[in-house]
């Protein structure tokens, strides 16, 4: 890697590190209990637009230096972007009402849509065209097309266009459907994929597609003002709707037509990179509960691996003095490499499904954890589809031998169960951390080095110096590790869960999380201010671990 591309890189990762800080920030200040007056909560609402501010232009900053690294050109912007605006509501009366057309798959037009130039009209606000030394004009599209807008010679209003599709939604999409839905009811946002295929140099990306699906009844499903809202809460002006499906509502967008394949995969990638809070929560509002970018030949395959792939529960366990237990450095005498796998108590594992012949394939690969989100392992939960995880642009995953650890909140988000729909995945429980458990072949394992969160002295976890407890895992300069493949540096063979009646903060295992710079940033705790925990802990509340 030249020079150049290194400091890209680290300016990705500064940006990166910044724009968690300021999530950390805000957070942190909308859990503040300081409400006792009318002046500090218009001060506390004002310091929070301030900081979605602030986190939507080091987006966007992120987002160009990534299209940078991708396409090794220059970007410039003429101003800061503003939020996204504000969804279009549906008028009763929609057909006197003027407004953004979005561009039909169709050769007819209602006579609702006012008449307009002949490209696809661009979205408000308009979109940064795809980075080109030169960019090239449109194309000139000929009368024929089906982005046109037809004059009929007897002036009669055009034919509405039916552009429902007669084809069934399938019973294997339906069945993700389902539970995509369970994700958006918990949620309250879509569960977003892409072609993992868009991310390798030797892909040619033809068509570039976005797949849409709506909790929504196609009686009452307005496809203009869906569409509109989309390309103004993505910022796209080149889309048009080529399929619809009814059961659910499906549509099936093209997008960045105007440019050739190279720039077809940058412009996903940045679209998929774009993708903050904010703009899932808008697309939770318009009832989207799934969506698909990409090329169509991978969702189609996709969505058949999901059919396919499931939970392991045969190698399910409970880890736990009266289920599966062990002391020492292995439970068996099975080969899984130089480095020990010791019990981890108090976790719960949903096993996947790899392949035939586990042992032979991983003889002598590692066990290593890495954490994750809520919404990732609920995904995983849900659906058996293991993720793709962000290998910070080709330089690689960061893992660990040990579950306490990974365990620490700046790792595994601790999510408090708050809704009945949660209580329903996670009964008689309060909170719930997901971390994955991992193989990794000893080559792969680039570095192993010294815990980075600040511990002093402190002993995390008596199995590991401290010295030897994180590992950066190769990625071969992929910039996605996808744990579906099972030829990655990197295999996910299982979601550890950890359930519990009480802050997992009380536990004895976590009392370390006090000697490191969770004093500095109190905001990963998210769902609790450090003092209340302290509180619990000074009170001597127990806490205890709740097995499925």
């Amino acid at each position: 890697m030249d020079k150049s591309a290194e400091k890209r890189l680290k300016k990705i990762y500064r940006l990166s590190d910044d724009i968690d800080d300021s999530r950390a920030r805000l957070l942190a200040i909308k859990y503040s209990q300081e409400k006792s007056d009318l002046t500090s909560e218009r001060t506390r609402k004002n310091r929070m637009e301030d900081l979605e501010t602030h986190i939507d232009k080091l987006t966007l900053k992120r987002q160009d230096e990534i299209m940078r690294h991708y396409s090794n050109v220059r970007l410039t912007r003429k101003s800061s972007p503003s939020p996204p605006p504000p969804l279009l509501r549906v008028p009763s009366s929609s057909s006197t009402i003027p407004r953004p057309s979005p561009t039909l798959s169709s050769p007819h037009r209602s006579s609702s849509i006012p008449r307009a130039p002949t490209r696809s009209p661009s979205i408000s606000p308009p979109r940064t065209p795809s980075p080109s030394p030169q960019p090239e004009p449109p194309p000139v599209l000929p009368a024929s097309s089906p982005d046109m807008r037809s004059k009929h010679a007897n002036d009669q209003p055009p034919e509405k266009p039916n552009i429902w599709s007669t084809e069934p939604i399938s019973a294997d999409e339906k069945a993700h459907y389902h539970k995509c839905k369970q994700y958006y009811d918990i949620l309250g946002q879509p569960l977003v994929s892409v072609s993992e295929k868009i991310f390798y140099d030797d892909f040619e990306l033809l068509t570039a597609s976005l797949v849409c699906v709506v909790d929504q009844d196609a009686n009452d499903f307005d496809p203009e003002t869906f569409l509109t809202n989309i390309a103004n809460i993505l910022n796209i002006d080149d889309i048009t709707i080529s399929k619809m499906q009814s059961g659910c509502v499906k549509v099936v967008f093209d997008i960045f037509k105007q440019v050739d394949g190279v720039k077809k995969k940058i412009e996903v990638k940045t679209l998929y990179s774009s993708m903050t809070d904010k703009t899932l929560q808008s697309l939770g509002l318009l009832k989207v509960l799934f969506m698909f970018m990409g090329d169509m030949e991978t969702y189609d395959e996709s969505i058949k691996f999901r059919s396919q792939i499931t939970l392991h529960p045969e190698f399910n366990r409970i880890y736990d003095v009266n289920h599966s237990y062990w002391t020492g450095s292995a439970p068996d005498e099975l080969d899984r490499g130089p480095h020990p796998y010791y019990c981890p108590l108090g976790w719960q594992r949903f096993s996947f499904y790899v392949g035939e012949e586990f042992y032979e394939k991983f003889k002598g690969w590692s066990v290593c954890y890495h954490g994750t989100r809520f919404a990732y392992g609920l995904s995983i939960l849900l659906s058996g589809l293991k993720p793709a995880i962000d290998a910070a642009h080709g330089a690689g995953i960061y893992a660990s031998p040990s579950i306490i650890y990974t365990a620490h909140p700046r790792y595994s988000e601790i999510k408090k169960i708050e809704s009945e729909t949660e209580s329903t995945f996670f009964k008689g429980g309060k909170y719930v951390q997901f971390v994955l458990q991992c193989r990794v072949h000893p080559n792969n394992i680039k570095k192993i080095g010294r815990e980075t969160i600040k511990t002093c002295d402190t002993i995390i976890d008596p199995n590991f110096d401290n010295d030897v407890i994180e590992w950066l895992i190769d990625a071969q300069g992929k910039p996605i590790m996808d744990f579906n493949d099972p030829n990655s540096t990197i295999v996910c063979t299982g979601l550890m869960v950890r359930v519990t009646d009480n802050h997992p903060g009380v536990l004895p295992d976590s009392q370390w999380w006090y000697h490191t710079f969770l004093i500095e940033h109190p905001q990963m705790l998210q769902s609790i201010q450090l003092h209340q925990l302290q509180e619990k802990i000074e009170n001597e509340e127990t806490c205890n671990i709740i097995f499925s």
